[in-house]
């Protein structure tokens, strides 16, 4: 009984100290990102990594390519991240090649701490076979480029690849949420 009065006192406390305003988004927010964990760890930003494809590690089937995007801490510290990274193919002058990468959604999405010289990844999968039967005017790409997380700085990757020129339904790459550790 003392136990059971001491948490209602304890969750009382804690919601006047987040305010109503803040327990009701807290409470009603179904697209926010998790809550953070209990000693703040500063969100990773595009300073923070360098973002690399792991050609070494392609696996594929029927036309289509998943390699492991990998995003490196080169900062000092541990950050945090979480969610799906922004990407695109590019020509040599950075322009954009076709659409960007819509969300693969395989992963439940989560916080994922990158600590400093650790490596992060997120499954990229490149569909060959839409580029080269579709009709999407195809050119080589020489570099995809790369948002963190919900991050509005990009890093640049060098990647070459065949890549649509033609936007709106020519959908060849794609990508799902950052998952901790190497490889797919």
């Amino acid at each position: 009984m003392r136990m059971t009065i001491r948490r209602a006192a304890a969750a009382i406390g804690a919601a006047l100290a987040l305010g109503t305003g803040s327990a009701v988004w807290a409470t009603s927010s179904a697209s926010a990102a998790p809550s953070a964990p209990a000693a703040l760890i500063p969100v990773c930003t595009a300073a923070d990594l360098s973002v690399w494809v792991n050609i070494a590690l392609v696996e594929g089937a029927a036309g289509t390519w998943y390699y492991p995007l990998e995003f490196t801490n080169d900062s000092t510290h541990t950050c945090r991240t979480w969610g799906w990274p922004g990407v695109s193919a590019a020509d040599a002058k950075g322009r954009q090649l076709g659409d960007a990468a819509q969300r693969l959604h395989n992963y439940t999405p989560h916080w994922v701490n990158i600590g400093a010289g650790a490596t992060a990844h997120a499954l990229l999968s490149y569909s060959n076979a839409e580029v080269g039967t579709s009709g999407c005017k195809p050119v080589n790409a020489s570099q995809i480029r790369v948002y963190a997380p919900n991050q509005r700085s990009l890093d640049i990757g060098f990647f070459s690849l065949p890549a649509c020129t033609v936007g709106g339904s020519h959908v060849y790459l794609r990508v799902a949420n950052i998952q901790p550790g190497t490889n797919i």
